[in-house]
């Protein structure tokens, strides 16, 4: 396969996850459900029986055509006799589409299974003429299964067929999608809302392409998601964005410049379980504030003025526990490490945000690593004298 191939049938495959969305959210039917390539390449569902199915036909720059001798009709031809040689009922209620970016010529087959101007039964006479006359060997099998189909089930299927010609190329259909979310969300956020929407919808059509089961999609479903995810673009939130290679983190991932908090959290004898925890709490709060700094949804020194919150409360937590350890004569390390670990646990169970919606609690929890990690706040009673010749390293 030339790469000209190969990249024409990868942007198929993505036009075809992309307008299945555009499709979802501009139908008026909110009942409807969707699927991809269970039924067909798309398809509407109500109560577990297809009610559209779709096949979309992307072409580079408009290349492509409709002619009564176009492979994209005659493929989709006999992919729909097949299917209706193994379930006839779905002409009871069912309509067939082709959405294709080509252009349906001037009285061929396809222009007379248009919306306007349909004339189904010329389309038919049409294309079982070429299936007699045409000397193309490539499409000999599409023809034969035309013609040894029922003619009747042929023909009614053709008042099936409904053509949606010069559709939106795969660049296009982002901006049908943007209009739909537009009322959703505050302007400058609509991109950012799109990516995310986006993400989650392709997450969705992996884990169907994936199932041997159909899975489908509501359109609640996706306005739901639009509606969560813009709330957390407002004054009073922050969107959190999912990381998933977490788990396993050890100390060796992190750089020189990154291990301070984690000499810290030694010097108090921390366990493993909670020193994987407390890795986690970091890596996530530093790509996540990374992230709102990088998408431009901070205020002008939010960052700095959450910290001295945090490292404020920290203070008042931390004298507390040096006037504990001044009470105790012969003061050892085990009781210096304990005493670490609980100041720790008891900042960890408080509730800072740097939003009021913004709950995540690994966004403080991890902040306070960070912090600790420049030696601004600590967990044992002598961590700075300690550490402080880290700093210059």
């Amino acid at each position: 396969m030339s790469n000209h191939q190969a990249t024409e049938q990868m942007l198929g495959y993505l036009y075809q996850i992309r307008y299945a969305l555009a499709l979802l959210l501009k139908n008026d039917n909110p009942d409807y459900q969707i699927s991809i390539e269970k039924f067909d390449d798309v398809a509407f569902d109500k109560d577990g029986q297809p009610v559209q199915l779709i096949q979309l036909k992307h072409h580079i720059k408009q290349k492509g055509n409709l002619t009564d001798s176009s492979a994209d009709l005659w493929r989709t031809l006999k992919v729909w006799i097949d299917s209706l040689a193994q379930k006839p009922e779905l002409l009871d209620s069912t309509e067939f589409l082709i959405i294709t970016t080509a252009i349906a010529p001037k009285n061929s087959a396809a222009g007379y299974l248009r919306q306007n101007d349909r004339d189904p039964n010329t389309a038919y006479t049409k294309l079982k003429d070429v299936c007699k006359q045409s000397q193309n060997t490539a499409h000999k099998k599409y023809y034969d299964a035309f013609l040894s189909a029922d003619q009747l089930t042929v023909k009614k299927l053709f008042e099936h067929i409904y053509i949606v010609d010069g559709a939106s190329n795969i660049l296009d259909v982002e901006k049908i999608v943007k209009k739909q979310i537009r009322y959703s969300c505050i302007p400058k956020y609509e991109n950012l809302i799109y990516e995310r929407l986006e993400g989650w919808w392709y997450k969705k059509a992996i884990e169907a392409l994936c199932s041997e089961d159909p899975i489908f999609v509501t359109q609640n479903q996706v306005r739901s998601f639009i509606v969560s995810v813009s709330q957390e673009y407002s004054d009073e939130n922050l969107p959190i964005d999912d990381f998933f290679d977490v788990d396993d983190l050890q100390e060796n991932a992190l750089s020189e410049s990154e291990k301070i908090f984690y000499e810290q959290l030694k010097l108090i004898c921390l366990g493993s379980h909670r020193m994987q925890n407390a890795l986690r709490d970091y890596y996530r709060a530093f790509k996540q504030r990374a992230a709102w700094v990088r998408n431009d949804l901070l205020y002008v020194n939010e960052l700095e003025k959450y910290e001295k919150r945090l490292i404020d409360e920290w203070d008042h937590a931390f004298g507390e526990m040096q006037d504990d350890l001044a009470e105790i004569k012969s003061l050892t390390e085990e009781e210096k490490a304990k005493a670490g670990r609980k100041l720790l646990s008891d900042i960890e169970k408080k509730d800072i945000r740097i939003r009021p919606k913004c709950e995540e609690a690994f966004v403080m929890r991890g902040s306070y690593h960070m912090l600790a990690n420049k030696l601004k706040v600590g967990w044992h009673v002598g961590f700075f004298e300690r550490l402080k010749g880290l700093l210059c390293t």
